[in-house]
């Protein structure tokens, strides 16, 4: 079981299940939803997740939408503004950031994304792959079958 949950403890959830690769976003719009310069994304299957507690402290906005679907969408608590779960629109997926989480994933970060949209003052220092922006379709998430 995978638990996690937001910064002051009020919002709570599990997965009873795996969790799909980690990709490292580096789109503006995720350096602006996390403060840093990269956001690092993962999701659960839908049906495999379940919130614990104070899912009535949780608010949700999406952004415009700049070219193709799905919506770009944040979550967060009402009380301590921290990033929590969100579903990803016509997929059977919860996304999440990993420091969300708590504990062994039992996943890793395989690919950075949108690099072209890096910030100027971080240096990606891995060897994983790159795509300037967004990878192709089929293979947007990579993880549990189960």
């Amino acid at each position: 079981m995978i638990t996690g949950g937001c910064l002051c403890g009020r919002v709570r959830f599990e997965i009873d299940g795996r969790l799909t690769q980690i990709q490292i976003c580096h789109a503006q719009r995720c350096q602006k939803a996390t403060g840093s310069a990269f956001a690092p994304e993962l999701a659960a299957k839908r049906s495999r997740f379940r919130w614990t507690a104070g899912e009535d402290l949780i608010s949700r906005w999406e952004a415009p939408l700049l070219r193709e679907p799905p919506p770009y969408r944040r979550a967060f608590c009402k009380v301590c503004g921290s990033p929590v779960p969100v579903d990803i629109e016509g997929t059977e997926f919860i996304g999440m950031l990993a420091g969300v989480l708590e504990g062994d994933l039992g996943t890793q970060a395989f690919r950075h994304i949108f690099v072209e949209q890096s910030a100027d003052w971080h240096t990606i220092g891995d060897p994983l792959e790159q795509f300037p922006l967004r990878p192709p379709v089929g293979t947007r998430l990579r993880g549990p079958d189960r």
